[in-house]
């Protein structure tokens, strides 16, 4: 690997291995990829919508306005805002509908107030916004919780016509078990008022049941009725591995650092900062380091991290340090680029576009 014109801090990204792991995902759902709506919050790249588009899925979920617009500028059909737009995010959002006619847009609705003003916005500007039910099943966030559902389903649909109701979507990301069967369980828990309402208001299998994320992924996939959501696949973490099987996903995404000094006789430090990995884990949760399996992150400023080596005399200053991050997505988000290795050489860069709040819209 030449290292030599590898900016650092900065990522590296091996478009191989974001193909691998967007079949996998496909393969996981039996080839069907109408069971697939892959949440591009981990990668922000208009790069990897088209990796995800030339698999043939046609089906997205984004967490803002710059991510939704990046997806119809890929020319994405179906694009699923996954928050319930409030202030200038719903004058935006209606901006979208109407710059990009070529893909179609949803959002979520967890409150008949907001709905209302969503409505007010439609008829304003003479269109039909679609919508989908934003369900509470455990991690407290969002969401209404499955049965009050009904009652806001039905005052929607017989007050609110330019609303149009195309499913349901139910995000459960504090289901991170460990054990699988643990996990099994707890889905099945969880989604025990979800299945009844299902029941009550779906006979007819006419609604879309968008459910889950990346954990709970290979339990949601083995029911033929639920469109998944995963999204951290695409380049996958440390985090999530332990809660894969060994021979699934492959990390697509390396954090590049050099070394900069050996401030003692045990420690060295790195251009690596908490502006350029995600910090909100513990220390020792940062980070996972490739090639140097015992050493130790013990501190972060800025633009500096500590590391703990017990013997630094066979590490020159300038050498490089890859890693693995134990959270992809907001350690993408710190970074404006992906530097592209192909064949062991740089060929390029992904830009992170939608690291942005705003591209065009």
């Amino acid at each position: 690997m030449d290292y030599k014109n590898i900016e650092s801090p900065g990522l590296i990204v091996f478009p191989e291995v974001v193909r691998s792991n967007i079949k996998m995902v496909i393969d996981m759902v039996g080839g069907n990829v109408a069971r697939l709506r892959p949440h591009i919050k981990t990668h922000k790249t208009q790069e990897g919508n088209d990796l995800l588009l030339e698999a043939g899925i046609y089906k997205f979920k984004c967490a803002t306005i710059a991510e939704a617009e990046l997806l119809a500028i890929s020319k994405a059909k179906d694009i699923l805002l996954s928050i319930q737009p409030t202030g200038t995010t719903l004058s935006r959002f209606i901006e979208l509908i109407l710059s990009y006619p070529k893909s179609q847009f949803s959002c979520l609705v967890d409150d008949y107030l907001a709905a209302e003003k969503i409505n007010e916005f439609a008829i304003n500007n003479k269109i039909v916004i679609n919508i989908f039910i934003d369900l509470n099943v455990g991690m407290n966030r969002t969401g209404i919780v499955p049965k009050d559902a009904i009652h806001l389903i039905e005052k929607i649909a017989n007050h609110l016509f330019n609303l149009e109701i195309k499913g349901l979507h139910a995000y459960d990301g504090h289901i991170r078990d460990f054990e699988m069967e643990a996990r099994i369980n707890h889905v099945q828990q969880d989604f025990i008022d979800f299945y009844e309402l299902i029941g009550k208001i779906d006979p007819h299998n006419k609604y879309e049941l968008v459910v889950g994320g990346t954990p709970s992924f290979l339990v949601h996939r083995t029911n033929d009725r639920f469109v998944c959501s995963p999204g951290t696949f695409v380049f996958f973490d440390i985090g999530y591995s332990k809660l894969f099987p060994e021979n699934t996903f492959k990390m697509a995404v390396q954090i590049i650092s050099r070394v900069i000094s050996k401030p003692t006789s045990s420690t060295i430090c790195i251009d690596l900062g908490h502006k350029s990995v995600a910090a909100e884990n513990p220390i020792e949760n940062r980070v996972r380091f490739i090639d140097f399996p015992n050493w130790i992150l013990k501190s972060q400023s800025e633009e500096h991290g500590i590391i703990e080596v017990n013997d630094h005399s066979n590490i020159e200053i300038g050498q490089i340090i890859r890693m693995y991050p134990y959270h992809i997505c907001p350690t993408v988000a710190l970074h404006q680029n992906l530097q592209v290795i192909e064949h062991d050489q740089k060929i390029g860069e992904w830009v992170v576009k939608a690291r942005n709040r705003k591209i065009n819209i």
